[in-house]
């Protein structure tokens, strides 16, 4: 879990920020479509006021990501199963999903908060995808995103030439 301060933006945005104090709590994991792991989570940001959670493989029904309170605001784009989602527990931080990179297994999220403006990406690579492919839409995110600040979240799926890749644990 990793919390997002004043400081931490205004050295990414590389502006001067009003005075105050600004913290946006962040969590990212994976929760390889569990529903009984959907739940924990629900329960974590509850008691841990999380604001914002980025998620990879979430729960899903019907291709949509499923098992989370009305309350929460939940982006995840396309109409296959998603892979990719972020979550937002706080009515005071504005987000807009940006579409023209976010798909099943990216979300990228414009966040505004107390005179902050910056983006959160949250992507899933699966281990058999071309690396090409990967990097090309990292690229397309930091493209869109230039001169403002950027959280990063992914599940890249480790890659080596020492790893069997359709069965990595046999390898090891």
């Amino acid at each position: 879990m990793a919390t997002l301060n004043n400081r931490d933006i205004c050295s990414a945005q590389r502006t001067n920020m009003p005075m105050g104090h600004k913290h946006i709590k962040c969590l990212q994991l994976n929760l390889q479509h569990s529903r009984s792991a959907t739940y924990n989570l629900t329960q974590i940001i509850i008691q841990t006021n999380i604001d914002v959670a980025f998620m990879q493989e979430p729960y899903t029904v019907l291709n949509n990501v499923a098992g989370f309170p009305k309350s929460f605001r939940i982006f995840a784009c396309g109409n296959g199963r998603k892979r990719a989602a972020v979550i937002v527990n706080n009515n005071k931080i504005d987000a807009v999903a940006v579409k023209q990179v976010s798909d099943e297994d990216a979300s990228l999220i414009e966040f505004s908060y107390k005179g902050l403006n910056f983006y959160g990406a949250n992507l899933y690579f699966a281990i058999d995808w071309d690396m090409g492919r990967d990097i090309g839409k990292v690229e397309a995110i930091r493209k869109l995103t230039r001169k403002k600040g950027l959280i990063l979240s992914m599940d890249s799926n480790s890659r080596s030439k020492q790893i069997n890749r359709a069965k990595p644990w046999k390898s090891l």
